[in-house]
């Protein structure tokens, strides 16, 4: 009895020594996976993923702009351009009412379409999981759904540009800024795109006032305006 006794003993500490180095055997390959994703996979995956943003939110402002613009938005209606008697510029005024308008349009069109979609596919090729960059791009890609939510900020610029001879062009762009935020599997990461879109241009015939040509901000100019 006290031999079979010893060996169930031996057999039971066999065993426990066998579950102990399969748990830290387990740890190891654990710890050194999550290691090897948080400082090495992760931020490859992570500029993939801001990469695939970015122009997700590009394509939501281009549709904003687009719609807002079907009002058919002409130069004239931004601008009004004030001449003298002797029919030379005396100055350049913005229509305020109407740019806050079409700037508020476009805001909430682009903020609509940011979080129109309630899942986004990100799609992260297998190569970015070996932790080098020239392989990041190559192999099946695992698709993420995310759920991305995102906000807009709109401004208007104007920019003087010499055309010729006693002739300027006119443009206005609207700067969008978008802030975008997205949980991936393993981290929230938050994107930040800014687009020029060109509204309208004109070419003005006539010396421009030198006042409005040290402005190229829109929002300046609007102050200049009695």
């Amino acid at each position: 009895m006290k031999k079979k006794s010893a060996t169930f003993k031996v057999v039971n500490l066999n065993k426990r020594k066998t579950a102990l180095k399969g748990i830290i055997v387990f740890l190891a390959i654990f710890i050194t996976l999550s290691l090897y994703m948080h400082f090495i996979a992760t931020p490859l995956i992570i500029k993939s993923a801001e990469a695939q943003i970015k122009v997700y939110a590009d394509r939501a402002v281009i549709s904003a702009v687009s719609d807002a613009m079907n009002r058919n938005i002409t130069y004239d209606d931004l601008i009004h351009i004030v001449t003298d008697s002797s029919g030379k510029i005396s100055m350049i005024q913005a229509n305020s009412i109407q740019i806050n308008t079409l700037s508020k349009i476009i805001g909430k069109n682009a903020i609509d379409n940011l979080n129109l979609k309630s899942k986004l596919a990100v799609l992260v090729s297998i190569g970015a999981f070996t932790g080098v960059p020239a392989l990041s791009g190559i192999g099946p890609k695992i698709p993420f759904n995310i759920q991305p939510y995102g906000d807009a900020n709109c401004v208007f610029e104007s920019k003087f540009l010499q055309a010729g001879i006693n002739q300027t062009q006119h443009k206005i762009y609207l700067n969008v800024n978008c802030e975008i935020s997205a949980v991936l599997p393993f981290k929230k990461i938050v994107v930040n795109s800014s687009s020029d879109v060109l509204i309208c241009e004109s070419v003005i015939i006539g010396d421009i006032p030198s006042t409005y040509l040290r402005s190229s901000n829109l929002t300046d100019m609007l102050a200049l305006v009695p």
